[in-house]
């Protein structure tokens, strides 16, 4: 029974495109482009929380406007020299990445399609800072983000005797292939004071984050139907590749902290901290069929310790 590779990778070129019973061929990314083959369909869909993220952010900043009604005088200073936190949460967002790649087999177009859901989780990270100028902190922190993704490849192959007749290969599902997103923020963060207890911080800064996504890439397309009807193709041996990139964005994001009723001693102060960061947005990495937009990010609700000393 003829049996057909889709390999996106460089391999040995073809000289005949059309397949007989007994063959096994690889059909690699750059004959498929010979033919004029390319991806001919790349869709994500991003669902932020942003109507969650807009009603924490008014959360933590109705302290500030509370207090700003209720006096007009200065802001009160922020006379600590800095502080460390640990902290864990999550973070919003739903992605989905499809691609589709096709090539030529028995003179018609066969094609390869990929599905990956990814997005929202568990988040954690550390990170302190030092106070540079009255209220203002200088603050480095990093965080963790990591999905586990299930993957569904499809295949659909012509008929090797009749045109126009396709035969869809049976899904095949991967649940292990992973999305990880590893960063760190630099941020200039306004401490605002808002009684002894409580401490509103705000700020803004740059971050960079290293994305690392897997990709489906070789699938083995096989002929499962007997001769001479040939109904049904079969796909498996799906081989899986990594890639991973640094990319550079914007965070803003607002904490408030509430100063615990015991001391640690010479260490410092031990509070609660409620936070909200947001830092997104895509990046192209080296997927199965060439470079791939993947999305990266989104908004991350946390709560940890902070110490200020």
């Amino acid at each position: 029974m003829p049996l057909l590779l889709f390999c996106l990778t460089p391999a040995t070129p073809l000289t005949n495109n059309r397949l007989s019973a007994s063959q096994r061929t690889r059909v690699p990314s750059h004959l498929r482009k010979s033919y004029g083959a390319r991806i001919s369909k790349r869709e994500f869909d991003c669902r932020f929380m942003r109507k969650e993220a807009i009603f924490v952010c008014g959360l933590l900043l109705m302290p500030v406007l509370t207090s700003a009604q209720q006096s007009s005088g200065p802001v009160s200073p922020w006379d600590n020299r800095g502080y460390a936190q640990v902290f864990g949460g999550g973070q919003s967002g739903s992605h989905l990445l499809t691609d589709t790649s096709t090539f030529t087999i028995y003179d018609e177009q066969a094609s390869i399609a990929t599905s990956q859901p990814y997005g929202g989780g568990a988040v954690f990270g550390v990170g302190g800072g030092a106070r540079v100028w009255r209220n203002v902190v200088v603050g480095l922190t990093y965080t963790r983000f990591a999905d586990n993704m299930e993957t569904a490849v499809r295949a659909r192959a012509p008929h090797p005797l009749f045109l126009n007749r396709f035969r869809d290969a049976e899904e095949l599902r991967a649940d292990n292939l992973q999305h990880v997103e590893n960063a760190v923020h630099l941020s200039a963060t306004y401490m605002v004071p808002l009684s002894e207890d409580f401490t509103l911080g705000v700020s803004l800064g740059p971050s960079f984050v290293g994305v690392s996504h897997e990709f489906a890439r070789d699938a083995l397309i096989t002929e499962t139907g007997a001769s001479p009807d040939f109904a049904t193709v079969g796909l498996s041996d799906v081989s899986f590749v990594r890639s991973s990139r640094t990319a550079a964005t914007v965070n803003v994001g607002a904490d408030v902290t509430y100063n615990l009723p015991f001391s640690i001693g010479s260490l410092g102060r031990l509070g609660a901290t409620l936070g909200l960061r947001y830092a997104g947005g895509s990046v192209d990495l080296d997927g199965a069929a060439g470079p791939t937009e993947v999305k990266y990010g989104g908004a991350q609700f946390t709560g940890g310790l902070r110490v200020t000393f």
